[in-house]
């Protein structure tokens, strides 16, 4: 085991890379990274660590940052806060909310809450190992600015409850005892609602603007919901190296972005029923969702690899931001897969993401960073 590692910013080639501020968001901490590795802002938001772990942490246009706490011991609440750190605006579900929010461009915010399978539901599963115990799935709901929720949408009323991952893990596992494939049936981890894209623009129904994409990490697959009838319209599992295997982060690219209209996922390589191929190692893929074929992998082979967490964003040049959560490594890959930028964060962090110097008021009033290359070491 390594006893020394380099932090920061450890390869940056400027003209190669697409510039901006790196929001990573750690234990009680938000910080804003500029490419050379300086910290340039801090929300200093749970000095006394009691609020709970950041699930999330996300920029909005207004310059304001909202972050989604919660740990069991700590009820969940989603919270907006302005530049200088001070709160104005939260919401605490009724249900413990988890991994994600997606919030919307007219302020309302999507969230995913854990529910427990009512017992007319555990009645229909089949496998009696699974009867005999809690079984959790989710709820996505969708709250205003007034804290109304405005839709609700629940996973056991839509999905069979015996499609499940026949390998569970073991309940003394570090994970938790209920942080597994028996009792935590389908561990949601992504949120999102669809931008406007290029398919439903020809008349694909299936990606309508605002439809929600989920991520089913349990069950090895990412879907969509039409948010009108509730239908589950459209389901990848994938067949690279086996296919997915507790994925996160599955997003539609924005229009705008190269790529837009694909989605974007980072497939982790967790479990081991999958093909030996994929045991171990990540791959990041972006899908046509219109036929299910893959436009770009990165596969890095076993150099790279996070069983859990992690994400992926697609930045405005073409070239990919990877979060390689377990290693707290972060890069930038270009199409052609070459790293043109590397930072190793000094905190844990489950998601980080990419904002342009000009994303928003505050942004723009640090001015332009004077960012270089690091130093080359000996």
């Amino acid at each position: 085991m390594k006893s020394v590692f380099p932090v920061g910013t450890t390869i940056y080639k400027p003209a190669q890379c697409s510039e901006g501020y790196n929001l990573i968001s750690g234990t009680g901490v938000v910080k804003l990274v500029n490419m050379s590795g300086e910290v340039v802002h801090r929300w200093d938001i749970d000095t006394n660590l009691y609020k709970g772990f950041i699930h999330r942490a996300r920029m909005l246009e207004s310059g304001r940052l909202m972050l989604l706490f919660g740990t069991a011991a700590y009820e969940s609440r989603v919270v907006e806060f302005d530049w200088s750190g001070l709160e104005t605006w939260s919401y605490t579900p009724e249900r413990f909310a988890h991994h994600d929010f997606w919030p919307t461009a007219d302020g309302n915010v999507f969230l995913i809450c854990n529910i427990p399978l009512p017992d007319e539901y555990l009645e229909r599963i089949t496998d009696p190992a699974r009867r005999a115990v809690k079984v959790f799935g989710d709820e996505l709901i969708e709250v205003d600015r007034a804290k109304r929720v405005v839709w609700r949408w629940v996973q056991h009323e839509h999905m069979d409850v015996n499609w499940c991952n026949p390998i569970p893990a073991n309940r003394n596992w570090a994970g938790g005892a209920d942080n597994n494939t028996i009792t935590d049936w389908t561990h949601t981890n992504t949120i999102q609602a669809l931008p406007a894209n290029r398919w439903h623009d020809a008349g694909d129904v299936r990606f309508k603007p605002g439809n929600i994409l989920q991520s089913l990490r349990q069950l090895d697959t990412i879907s969509i919901i039409d948010k009108d009838s509730g239908d589950i319209v459209w389901c990848y599992t994938g067949d690279y190296n086996g296919g997915m295997s507790g994925q996160h982060e599955p997003h539609m690219i924005e229009k705008g972005l190269p790529g837009a209209g694909n989605i974007l996922v980072f497939d982790n390589g967790a479990s081991p029923c999958k093909d030996l191929a994929h045991c171990g190692c990540s791959y990041v893929l972006e899908i046509n969702p219109s036929d299910n074929s893959l436009v770009w992998v990165y596969d890095d082979s076993h150099k790279l690899h996070a069983r859990f967490t992690a994400n992926c964003q697609r930045l405005p040049n073409g070239n990919t931001l990877i979060l390689e959560s377990m290693c707290r490594r972060l890069f930038e890959v270009t199409p052609g897969k070459e790293i043109v930028w590397e930072h190793i964060l000094t905190d844990p962090a489950q998601r980080v993401y990419r904002y342009p110097y000009d994303h928003c008021g505050p942004f723009k009033a640090l001015g332009l960073p004077q960012e270089a290359a690091p130093a080359r070491r000996s």
